[in-house]
């Protein structure tokens, strides 16, 4: 048992206790976060292994709200759920499965109009820049065109994105009993309004065949609903695909690109390997030295630094035996940086993911499971294409003031940076 209990571990966040937990006790932990929650946290070889053999005994949808499905579910709604709403869950669900084969060819183009944008914004002349703001706005623009089009501004997109991840933040660090009536939270207000009303707004501007998600799908829910049942239809596919697809913050390009910065030799590497060649239309592992520093950023930054499940029976593993219906913590931030599975573990080797022979067991930046590595390839894509855009035409270093503390992630549900993180890019001849 670790005691977490108290405001001093609070600010720590979850994964500075999480470490210090691991740190004292090993691979199995019971997490004190308050006087009526606990945390299991399942952390070494042995937890990996059975997590992946048995995904069934740990759920995302039962008992404790802290799990994210669970919060993605209630801030979603569930108005496709309803028995009176069944026909238009099966024509909307046929009418997305229809669109699944023309989407990717959606997402690429976007994706390339975002790394277009990023270099656009770029300033002249060695100004430094912070990489905060070009990446969050590159996440923006390769998903939410897709599925919103114009419907609000990329600056309205962020701020609105931002209100989600507080409202995730409050309802997974909270007590249970202040987050019992969670639709009177402020933090859900702010996420829901915001979804609702990008939502509305993409029915507003969206036509027939307009190369959207929200227009493809729109066609399949009944003429006759009101406005506001029409957007409590599509907010829960359109938000889901939006958690889903998104890189929050753009902070998996952050990271890898901190270190390209500050390895110049290897930028230039991933820079000839692409000489002359197609940097948007070639194959992800046609480029293996930008892949591996893609999949490299994500073994030290991973997109889920840690990742909640509820427990659907009793597990025990190693002294611990975890109950039903309990929540159970995994901690890829802990795991990618275990001695006992990679060497040099705080090191970042661009070059590491080159060797075939490397064991990837222990690499789960995303999850574990069919859905998750779906989503592992989307997301790996569109780094491996920023990572190529970028190097070609550019040269990076950190800007001689940025401050050696903000190159260092807040350790809570996010892994975002302490401060701002300027860069100077300079154009290659």
């Amino acid at each position: 048992m670790f005691d977490a209990n108290s405001e001093f571990c609070q600010n720590l966040g979850l994964l500075k206790v999480a470490e210090t937990a691991m740190r004292q006790h090993g691979d199995h932990v019971v997490i004190r976060a308050s006087d009526v929650r606990d945390l299991y946290l399942l952390g070494g070889s042995e937890s990996i292994r059975y997590w992946k053999s048995h995904q069934g005994h740990f759920q995302t949808e039962l008992g404790d709200i802290a799990s994210n499905a669970a919060i993605s579910r209630l801030l979603l709604g569930d108005w496709l759920d309803e028995p009176e709403h069944r026909e238009v869950w099966m024509a909307t669900g046929n009418r997305l499965a229809a669109v699944a084969e023309v989407w990717d060819g959606w997402f690429h183009d976007a994706l390339v109009a975002a790394c277009r944008s990023f270099l656009a914004d770029i300033p002249a002349g060695g100004q430094a820049v912070d990489l905060r703001g070009l990446c969050r706005m590159w996440a923006i623009r390769a998903v939410c065109p897709v599925l919103f089009g114009p419907a609000l501004g990329d600056e309205e997109m962020a701020d609105g994105l931002l209100r989600i991840e507080e409202f995730y933040f409050a309802m997974s660090t909270r007590d249970p009993s202040q987050t019992a009536s969670p639709e009177s939270m402020a933090e859900f207000q702010a996420a829901r309004n915001f979804l609702d009303r990008v939502v509305e707004a993409a029915l507003t501007v969206s036509t027939p065949g307009d190369g959207t998600v929200v227009a493809w799908i729109a066609e399949a829910v009944p003429a006759g609903l009101s406005i506001a049942d029409r957007v409590a239809c599509l907010r829960p596919t359109l938000g889901r695909m939006l958690l889903e697809k998104l890189n929050i913050d753009g902070l998996g390009l952050l990271w890898t690109l901190v270190h390209l910065a500050q390895d110049p030799t290897l930028a230039d590497e991933v820079a000839a390997e692409l000489d002359g060649r197609d940097i948007f239309g070639l194959p992800d592992q046609a480029s293996p030295l930008a892949w591996s520093v893609v999949q490299e950023g994500q073994r030290l930054y991973p997109e889920l630094p840690f990742i909640y499940r509820i427990t659907s029976q009793a597990v025990t593993l190693g002294p611990v035996t975890v109950p039903a219906r309990a929540t159970v913590l995994f901690a890829p931030w802990l795991v990618h940086r275990d001695p006992r599975y990679w060497a040099a573990p705080q090191q970042f080797c661009g070059r590491r993911f080159l060797d075939r022979s490397i064991d990837t067991g222990h690499y789960l930046p995303f999850g574990v499971g069919p859905r998750i590595r779906a989503r592992a390839r989307f997301i790996l894509h569109q780094l491996t294409i920023a990572v190529r855009a970028i190097c070609t035409t550019h040269r990076m270093a950190l800007a001689p003031n940025c401050r050696p503390g903000n190159l260092r992630p807040i350790l809570r549900s996010t892994l975002a940076p302490r401060g701002p993180v300027p860069v100077i890019f300079t154009p290659r001849a």
